[in-house]
């Protein structure tokens, strides 16, 4: 006997799971794209420097937060600078990027993920850039480990 609705024989609703995982599925990639857009695109690769006082970032700034991973190569003797994926050999470059990105977050705050073993004045050559991009809030990674 053909019964709609998933009923059976004795009158009874059959449970019907299949509806209950494709709303747990939606569920999930909602989430998942929203968690993705927030974190921040680190360099893996970088060795913090250690600071014993290093604080947590605050949870109100993190969604205006941008990485500017700076690695240092020994065997060169050069620093290269990484923004969103991206390489910028000549930091000039990356002027105009930060520029748009001021435009489109007042906000903005760059958080500088500098390899321990850098040099201090390619800090300042990265911060010297991202002051000409219009971004006055800088801030450092560390590591408290």
């Amino acid at each position: 006997m053909a019964g709609g609705g998933g009923s059976s024989e004795s009158g009874e609703p059959e449970f019907q799971i299949a509806p209950m995982i494709d709303v747990l599925l939606v569920l999930l990639v909602f989430f998942m794209s929203i968690t993705s857009a927030e974190v921040l695109k680190v360099d893996q690769n970088i060795v913090l420097p250690v600071s014993p006082n290093a604080k947590k970032r605050e949870a109100e700034m993190s969604k205006h937060e941008m990485a500017v991973n700076v690695r240092w190569d020994d065997k060169t003797s050069e620093a290269s600078v990484n923004v969103d994926d991206r390489d910028y050999p000549d930091l000039t470059q990356l002027v105009p990027y930060l520029q748009e990105r001021v435009k489109r977050d007042p906000k903005v705050r760059v958080v500088i993920r500098g390899d321990r073993l850098l040099p201090a004045i390619e800090i300042q050559r990265v911060m010297n850039v991202i002051g000409e991009g219009g971004i006055a809030d800088i801030s450092f990674a560390a590591s408290n480990k």
